[in-house]
């Protein structure tokens, strides 16, 4: 079995999976944008216990996406359009790396699950929660396909962000066009045309 198989086989940690419920809390608003809560009222959400929980929220503080405020609460860090921006500034470079790098690095069966992908987005449709789910599913596979931990780690939080501003403004996003541009990107990255990929993930963005 090779390292990367041997570290994929590894059972999810008790931080990660309150992390990974709580981000999924956050990006679909569950968590009100501007909501102040409790960390027990979110150990209790989790269903976890304290440790855990509150080492997903440390890292979601690190991210800004919750504030603590010390006596008070936790914030639930409220939306504003311009933030968006400069989130995007960021993540723009960081995206042509990744799929610059996967175009050029992926194996072939990473190649085929790509092109599979790819297929999915087309069942999306005007299912925002499937676009949602396969748009997480291409980030994880690219950063596979990239081999670059740094990278991936940088960009990660920008994603949650981009996520929760699309879940928003959701009613104003034409879905069919992010669908069709996501979808060409993944296809591009699949044929190793890492040129076309980039320009691609410029669209998307």
């Amino acid at each position: 079995m090779t390292g990367s198989a041997r570290k994929a086989a590894r059972p999810t940690s008790l931080a990660e999976q309150a992390y990974q419920r709580l981000e999924h809390d956050l990006v679909t608003l569950d968590l009100a944008p501007g909501a102040v809560v409790s960390e027990g009222l979110l150990i209790e959400r989790v269903g976890l216990g304290r440790t855990p929980v509150r080492e997903a929220i440390q890292r979601l503080a690190h991210q800004d996406l919750i504030r603590v405020m010390p006596r008070k609460g936790l914030m639930i860090v409220p939306i504003e359009r311009a933030d968006l921006l400069q989130v995007l500034q960021v993540r723009k470079g960081l995206e042509r790396l990744i799929v610059r790098l996967a175009a050029l690095n992926a194996r072939d069966e990473q190649r085929s699950s790509l092109s599979s992908i790819a297929r999915d987005f087309s069942f999306a449709h005007e299912s925002f929660e499937k676009f949602l789910d396969l748009d997480s599913a291409t980030d994880r596979l690219l950063d596979e396909c990239a081999g670059n931990p740094f990278a991936a780690a940088a960009v990660g939080p920008l994603r949650t962000h981009c996520r929760r501003f699309w879940y928003f403004y959701r009613q104003r996003l034409r879905l069919s066009d992010a669908i069709a541009a996501h979808s060409s990107m993944v296809r591009l990255v699949a044929r190793r045309d890492y040129q076309g990929a980039q320009k691609a993930s410029d669209a998307v963005i």
